[in-house]
């Protein structure tokens, strides 16, 4: 965690589709896949100066078991010789991919698919690894306050609603929240300064109408627009054009939405991938880091169904899904949600990685306070939590508020979280 020499990348994917016939989560939307519209993907950076190596691994999943979560981390790490707290796997959230994480409305998760997955990622880390050629990096952004909306809305009378349960007439006054409209990129560069990999971040969820296909939906739609555009005469390079694998770093989406439909959106954010990583310079010359706290935080009372009025009045048709969900809670018996976040340096930037679907207004606490010149931070990092909401958000109660096996975190957990997070930050800048 020194200075050391030049940077080295290499990146790799792989295929991790489903079979067809499995069950596709969503909250309260259990479906059979009766087809694949797009692949399921595992992608993996590994950088490296000499001093120390990262890997960054997303995964186009809704989201991890904690304890799938915490084998494949160490699978990664003896794999490849990488500390734990080296390792950021980042899930996308897709309502496309089969139940690997506990989720409201569906009893269990898929175990085999789990251990498939657990079992086939770190020989993606591994090629990546063996593939590290000199490259360089850097940090691009752009302002797109037009691609997002905080969908949790304040009302005369119902407190909050969150906008795809549907918008009660004559009561919505504004939304109860901020947005956070940058778009950041890093761009990883290889010795010919030509693009090598992009990682890609924006706070909003990848939550577009589900069906029966098995489907990635935004990171993969995003990446053929960038495929098609790299391809395009204008940016190809001496008519050799180039696959350049877009990692996905979702961002905490908790409150937030994406404004327009799927199509729509992964053209706006190819575009901006285009248009940003031609303006980003990068620099060979990276200082890498990386710090870990794994945390006890406070968990929802579950001790009696608290929620039953704000979901009859809201989302009736859910109550016994919730009144499910409150049963196998006292079943557990929890007394706390163990997870971990994760920071890592590099160079003049850092990207942070929170567990669950945080609310944005942490990404911006955490980004406002950082001591780095740029700071990214990703959302659903290693064991699923579910959503991570504000104290201000428990009084005014709505669906993230709801306790279930995948929305477990009590108030003050999300707080906590991010204070920690800038802890590891300035522990990082010292380095």
């Amino acid at each position: 965690m020194a200075n050391a020499g030049r940077l080295m990348a290499g990146v790799a994917e792989a295929e991790i589709t489903c079979q067809v016939g499995l069950e596709l989560a969503a909250e309260l939307n259990p479906r059979v896949s009766r087809g694949v519209r797009t692949p399921l993907m595992a992608k993996a950076l590994v950088l490296s100066n000499g001093a120390e190596s990262l890997a960054i691994v997303t995964l186009d999943l809704f989201g991890l078991q904690y304890e799938a979560a915490e084998r494949l981390v160490q699978a990664i790490g003896e794999r490849c010789g990488l500390k734990p707290e080296a390792v950021m796997v980042i899930c996308s959230h897709t309502r496309g991919g089969p139940y690997t994480t506990p989720v409201v409305g569906w009893p269990g998760v898929h175990q085999a698919y789990l251990d498939e997955v657990v079992g086939r990622v770190p020989e993606v880390v591994a090629e990546a690894q063996a593939r590290l050629e000199e490259a360089s990096l850097g940090w691009g952004h752009a302002i797109l306050p037009h691609l997002v909306y905080n969908h949790r809305l304040e009302t005369r009378n119902m407190k909050t609603i969150t906008a795809w349960l549907g918008v009660p007439r004559n009561e919505v006054l504004q939304p109860e929240g901020p947005t956070d409209p940058e778009f950041s990129l890093l761009v990883v560069r290889d010795n010919r300064g030509r693009p090598l990999c992009l990682l890609w971040n924006m706070a909003a969820d990848n939550r577009f109408p589900p069906d029966d296909y098995i489907s990635a939906d935004l990171p993969y739609l995003v990446q053929v627009a960038v495929d098609e555009r790299m391809n395009d005469p204008v940016y190809s390079f001496q008519n050799n054009p180039r696959h350049v694998p877009c990692l996905y770093l979702g961002g905490c989406g908790g409150n937030i939405s994406f404004t327009h439909d799927l199509d729509s959106t992964a053209d706006a954010l190819a575009s901006a991938v285009m248009a940003v990583q031609l303006e980003t310079p990068c620099d060979p010359m990276i200082r890498l880091g990386c710090a870990q706290e794994k945390m006890i935080l406070p968990i929802r009372d579950y001790s009696q169904f608290w929620s039953q009025a704000d979901i009859e009045l809201k989302y009736p048709q859910a109550l016994e899904a919730y009144a499910r969900e409150v049963e196998l809670l006292q079943q557990e018996g929890a007394h706390a949600v163990p997870t971990w976040i994760q920071a890592f340096r590099l160079g003049r930037f850092a990207l942070v990685g929170l567990p669950g679907m945080p609310f944005v207004e942490f990404a911006l606490a955490i980004k406002g306070q950082s001591p780095f010149q740029a700071t990214l931070v990703a959302g659903n990092v290693g064991g699923y939590v579910g959503y991570v909401i504000t104290q201000a958000a428990f009084e005014r109660a709505g669906f993230e508020s709801w306790p279930a096996r995948s929305a477990k975190v009590g108030p003050g957990g999300g707080e906590f979280m991010a204070e920690e997070a800038l802890t590891l930050l300035q522990e990082l800048k010292r380095i």
